[in-house]
């Protein structure tokens, strides 16, 4: 489902693209309800470890990461149904990896992607009912660390909407407004699996062609650009976050490289890799 350590936007894919396996600087935009609850999670300490409110309602929350370590660190929420431990998250999401089928009790569940040391991100989204793990996929996760908040309630109908929007679904992107700049987008996810998004620059003279074939046979290295990529947390069907995503001029490609909930292939060797032209 995920990747395992990462430094940049590039190694995961690049290293996923050639592996086969599995997993922005994004920052908050703007909530649609200015009353949305806010939550500050933080990683810090030496072994680090996250410290993150025990409760929560369900409903829009502004969702604030502060990596307090030197490293670059992530803080990947992972949602449970049941009575299931930080080790039984640990085991789904090892096996989740290789392309195992998930369990179904085991959902992504959004968060704040790539934060490099001392800096603060956040996103916005929509929680739902039940017990979010918080995970640092920047390295091999340790059950340790995690910390739960228990999310309790009816949930709620509320949506997160914007003018710049980019829908993923089975298997292809679709973008909507986005131009050079910063912009305030709804990453959608209108289909039946879990989807993140990376956004990385296409070198110069490749195209969207080479790129596709060299992630689906996994021989080579896919023409992209080591700077100027970006990416999401994973999030389930039906689920938004609203993220700020900055843009050069140029032609960029989108990419996941998450495997469906019954297991298999990452997306991006399924076809899941699309051009985005920015003027």
């Amino acid at each position: 489902m995920f990747s395992g350590p990462v430094r940049s936007v590039m190694r995961v894919a690049l290293a996923a693209a050639l592996a086969l396996a599995a997993v922005l600087a994004l920052s908050a935009c703007g909530s649609s309800d200015e009353d949305a609850q806010e939550i500050n999670v933080e990683l810090k300490g030496d072994p680090a470890k996250f410290s993150a409110p025990k409760s929560a309602e369900p409903g829009e929350a502004q969702i604030t990461f502060k990596n307090g370590t030197k490293d670059e660190a992530e803080m990947q929420l992972l949602r449970v149904e049941g009575d299931h431990d930080a080790a039984d998250v640990i085991a789904a999401l090892g096996g989740a990896q290789k392309g195992k089928p998930f369990p179904d009790w085991f959902f992504a569940g959004g968060g704040v992607s790539a934060v490099e040391g001392g800096e603060t991100k956040t996103v916005t989204q929509i929680l739902e009912p039940g017990t979010y793990y918080t995970a640092n996929l920047e390295g091999k996760p340790d059950p340790s660390s995690f910390a739960a908040i228990e999310v309790s309630g009816e949930a709620d109908d509320a949506a997160l909407e914007s003018d710049k929007t980019v829908t993923a679904s089975e298997y292809q992107f679709e973008a909507d407004g986005l131009e050079a700049g910063e912009n305030e987008i709804a990453f959608e996810n209108v289909g039946a699996q879990p989807h993140h998004l990376i956004v990385a620059p296409i070198k110069k003279g490749a195209t969207i062609e080479e790129v596709q074939e060299a992630i689906k046979s996994g021989k080579e290295e896919p023409p992209l650009e080591e700077e100027g990529g970006t990416n999401t947390a994973v999030i389930e069907g039906g689920e938004t976050q609203l993220v700020d995503l900055e843009l050069e001029p140029g032609t960029y490609v989108m990419m996941c490289f998450i495997s469906d909930r019954q297991g298999g292939p990452p997306h991006a060797v399924k076809g899941m890799v699309d051009e985005l032209k920015i003027e």
